[in-house]
């Protein structure tokens, strides 16, 4: 049923234009276009954890943007909470803002260096909320809490924060409206392996806590895995498997996701893991083969697999692949 989904994504679509050539940059003629993210379609339940993994490069964070419309769409259509808002009016949309929001990758860069913490967790107040100085030291008080953090943390200017705490600055500001969905974007991947797993534990924490929803984008297999209820794989652009992560890390149906799930370190030394090492490049995301996209470096590719393009399928309870030859 409809009610029970906050998110549904239908043929999402991003391209970017780039000009090619001397002329055409001069005129601006004859353009190509960089397909970041190519029709990818899927729901994401009330209070679930949606992983989206690949590779860099593959679109899962401008799928990201632009889902929270901070990049308009080329194609397709975002519903939320059962309304679509890709076309909304201005005011509409930054109505909408307040329930979705973004904790970004670098603690570093996404925090002003010229600003207190204080500053930093009251913008999003002042810009929404009331601008009662009362109202709003108690909020943020609440916020640190939130986090694990103290006042005392306030009064400091981002650089006097490890990055871990900046980090978990950047949780309390995404949570700072009470936001119902929230997209994680490479939220751990420039934190120590130790401070990793203390936010991914916050993160579970504040979702239990506040009924969030998030969307986890992620190139690191273990952490989508252990915070996922469910992972899509991307690759160039299109959504090629999805499923639940015990049976993705299990039994990997895609060529590409076995290749993936091959290349994940394992502690015991004495386990042996077959590799599975893909020949060739990456396609150009402006020119993508065609049929399969993954076609010219799929060992088990076909000649059907070069000129038809596979669907995204269900070929299993809760388990979706885009392959021609998995049944």
């Amino acid at each position: 049923m409809d009610g029970d989904y906050l998110l549904r994504v239908q043929n999402l679509t991003k391209y970017f234009s780039v000009n090619t050539g001397v002329f055409a940059q001069i005129f601006s003629a004859g353009s190509d276009h960089v397909k970041a993210v190519d029709g990818i379609s899927f729901d994401v339940r009330k209070g679930e954890t949606l992983g989206i993994v690949g590779e860099s490069g593959c679109g899962k964070s401008t799928a990201g943007l632009t889902i929270l419309q901070l990049l308009s769409p080329t194609a397709g259509d975002v519903i939320f909470n059962g309304e679509s808002i890709v076309d909304l009016p201005s005011r509409r949309k930054r109505l909408l803002r307040k329930n979705l929001q973004m904790i970004l990758q670098n603690p570093y860069s996404s925090l002003n260096p010229r600003m207190r913490i204080r500053d930093i967790l009251a913008e999003p107040l002042n810009n929404f909320e009331s601008n009662k100085r009362e109202q709003q030291a108690h909020r943020i008080a609440e916020l640190l809490d939130y986090v694990g953090l103290t006042w005392a943390h306030s009064e400091r200017f981002p650089h006097e924060l490890s990055g871990g705490q900046r980090q978990r600055i950047g949780i309390a500001r995404a949570l700072a409206l009470q936001p119902k969905l929230i997209v994680a974007d490479e939220p751990v991947s420039a934190l120590d392996v130790s401070v990793q797993s203390q936010i991914l534990n916050l993160l579970l924490k504040l979702k239990e806590q506040f009924g969030l929803t998030y969307l986890f984008i992620s190139h690191d297999l273990a952490v989508v895995r252990y915070i996922s209820d469910r992972i899509a794989v991307m690759y160039l652009g299109q959504i090629i498997e999805l499923g639940l992560p015990d049976s993705i890390y299990r039994e990997p149906l895609h060529p590409y996701t076995r290749a993936l799930i091959s290349a994940i370190p394992e502690p015991d030394p004495h386990y042996q893991r077959e590799r599975i090492v893909l020949s060739g490049g990456v396609p150009s995301p402006i020119n993508p083969p065609s049929g399969c996209r993954f076609h010219t470096r799929c060992p088990i590719a076909v000649k059907r697999c070069s000129q038809e393009a596979p669907t995204l399928r269900l070929v299993a309870p809760d388990r979706q692949v885009m392959c021609h030859l998995i049944q």
